[in-house]
């Protein structure tokens, strides 16, 4: 049997009709670039998560760089982040003049953690902006981390583009901070077939700037007022994802069951698996799971046809890019041990069970049970 990362094709096939036909749609309207179906998925998205307003962009990355800019940062400003997400968290932002620090994880949820957050901030001069990841799908413990900025000044948005749908406390991720950062990268639990992103807010003055930094700066049609992007969730990604979006909720019902099925069959043996709290709601958009034999058994499960990924095996703080920054190895203690042992299983809808139950058979085997 052959096990996939990821098997798009066959996530939406049962969808391919309504999509050709979406296309089709968009194609004999004629309006391809901030139409209706922009307004339309905007509208739905900022519903689904409870806030205000939404700005589709035209990437993740995007959706984090225009989101902090609106904020109100300038170059030089501190951003703190965690180092074991993927670079774009901070390379969003430090392109543009902001500094990162960083924060270390707390082992269970792999998320910030936020007494070490406390510590940060009291050292760190001019941080402006905090960036809790919530990292495979799991929210970030928000109370703490929000009430720790607050008391040193801080904001706080949210990056959420691997937590479509996942909740803190009955709430939806991307509501409690006062920006957050949504990615439609094909492979998400809510994708696009390229790339795309989406900003969310309660704020009138953060959602405003949102809007005119990712259309050149237009206050109004040529009324350019700020130094702005090129930005745009187009039309024909907007209209396939509201597609896709009325399966986001049922497709993360998926994922929570084939987590389950992985615990079931997984947990006599060595592995660490993945952690939900008692106040969250995980979406699994990866199951991630830890072992210190990490690199034998993604050899052993390659050669049995699974595939697996490593999300993410070098911390931000160790890559060549940022050697600037003065970080060792050692300065994260608790990202960088994860970062040796985790391993990504196959995460998709349409997993089916016999391949999850091939998966499991096979790590059992590699550990002798």
């Amino acid at each position: 049997m052959e096990v996939k990362i990821f098997n798009l094709e066959r996530d939406h096939h049962d969808i391919k009709g309504k999509l050709v036909q979406c296309f089709e749609e968009v194609l004999s309207e004629g309006e391809y670039v901030l139409g209706k179906e922009v307004k339309a998925l905007e509208e739905e998205f900022a519903a689904y998560i409870g806030v205000k307003y939404a700005v589709g962009v035209n990437s993740g990355t995007d959706a984090i760089k225009i989101g902090g800019l609106s904020t109100g940062l300038k170059s030089g400003d501190k951003i703190v982040t965690t180092p074991n997400t993927y670079i774009s968290t901070a390379m969003g932002l430090s392109v543009y003049g902001m500094r990162p620090v960083f924060c270390d994880i707390e082992l269970e949820t792999y998320n910030m953690d936020p007494g070490h957050l406390a510590d940060v901030l009291k050292r760190e001069k001019d941080v402006k902006l905090c960036i809790p990841v919530h990292l495979y799908g799991h929210p970030c413990r928000m109370d703490e981390i929000l009430d720790t900025c607050e008391k040193y000044r801080v904001k706080v948005m949210e990056d959420a583009c691997q937590a479509h749908g996942a909740m803190y406390k009955e709430k939806k991720v991307g509501s409690l901070g006062d920006v957050s950062a949504f990615s439609f990268y094909p492979t998400k639990n809510l994708g696009c077939y390229g790339d795309g992103g989406i900003i969310v807010t309660d704020s009138d003055k953060i959602y405003a700037k949102a809007v005119m930094l990712r259309t050149y700066g237009q206050e109004a049609k040529h009324v350019h007022v700020t130094e702005g992007f090129n930005s745009r969730l187009d039309e024909l990604q907007a209209a396939l994802l509201r597609v896709k979006f009325k399966t986001l909720n049922y497709w993360n019902e998926r994922r929570r069951h084939i987590a389950w099925l992985y615990r079931r069959e997984l947990e006599e043996t060595p592995l660490v698996l993945p952690f939900e709290a008692p106040w969250a709601y995980h979406v699994y958009h990866l199951y991630v799971v830890r072992t210190k034999d990490r690199d034998e058994l993604r050899k052993y499960l390659n050669e049995k046809h699974v595939s697996t990924l490593i999300h993410y095996p070098t911390p931000i703080h160790l890559q060549k890019v940022y050697k600037h920054l003065g970080y060792k190895k050692g300065s994260f203690p608790k990202a960088e041990e994860v970062t040796n042992e985790i391993i990504s299983l196959p995460m998709y809808p349409s997993l089916k069970q016999d391949e999850v139950l091939y998966v499991c058979r096979c790590i059992r085997e590699f550990f002798g049970k």
